[in-house]
């Protein structure tokens, strides 16, 4: 349970955070002796999306009834489909080929630089309503997560940067990427928890698991929020390029 409840910490924050959950979880995995499996991280998962619901729940659940909430559901849902999509049927390549470890190391390095230089150049919007993105936005930040499929990306990361590139607030392409991520994560945790369950079936260290995923989770929305007006995509860059070489660094020796 100790470890499980390590990798729920790993997992409830990294997932977030564009840095990367799963080079994070290749490392504590090696210094701690436990593989995260498929089912676990469905499980952790699961924790995360629930998380990101009850943060955003003014946001998602606000007159519910409206035509608006309806479209801005839609949005979200259609903006969703094809990184659903396209991972359904690679899900085999991305998991046996680009799930390498010097691969997602290379991958931490190549969008950590990306990050950087995205934000050098940017120039700073107005913060958006997100029921007010557009529709063009939105689809850019959806396909953008196609991108995302491939380990060491990072999600949250790769849609914020497609959504600065369209036009929006960068704090704001953040928070929406989050919105963006519930219908995949949410998916992904479904299907994992039911076609990888162990024989076993759930118990209570799967259950603490979950519960630590969302606190965590929940914990760093709130930090992310708080350092919105500082420069955190290069900070977030930077620490990316380091934790990079440091992996090639425990992979080579």
């Amino acid at each position: 349970m100790f470890k499980v409840i390590l990798l729920a910490i790993e997992q409830g924050i990294t997932e977030l955070l564009p840095i990367s959950s799963s080079a994070h979880l290749i490392l504590t995995g090696k210094l701690i002796g436990l593989e995260a499996d498929t089912y676990i991280l469905a499980l952790l998962h699961l924790g995360t999306t629930i998380a990101i619901v009850v943060y955003f729940a003014p946001t998602l659940f606000k007159e519910i009834l409206q035509k608006d909430t309806h479209s801005f559901y839609l949005k979200i849902l259609v903006s969703t489909i094809p990184a659903a999509v396209v991972g359904f049927f690679l899900q085999s390549i991305i998991e046996g080929i680009l799930r390498g470890e010097i691969f997602i190391a290379l991958s931490l390095i190549f969008w950590g630089l990306v990050m950087i230089l995205v934000e050098r150049k940017y120039k700073e919007k107005q913060e958006s309503n997100l029921r007010e993105i557009s529709w063009k936005q939105s689809l850019t930040m959806g396909l953008a997560q196609i991108v995302a499929l491939i380990p060491g990306t990072s999600r949250s990361g790769i849609t914020t940067i497609a959504g600065i590139l369209s036009g929006v607030n960068k704090y704001s392409a953040l928070q929406y990427s989050f919105l963006l991520g519930i219908p995949i994560l949410l998916g992904t945790s479904i299907y994992g928890i039911f076609k990888y369950s162990p024989q076993d079936g759930f118990n209570i260290t799967h259950f603490v698991g979950i519960i630590v995923s969302s606190l965590f989770a929940y914990l760093a929305l709130i930090l992310l929020r708080n350092i919105k007006k500082e420069k955190w995509l290069s900070i977030f860059g930077y620490y990316r390029i380091f934790l990079g070489i440091v992996l090639l660094i425990v992979l080579f020796f």
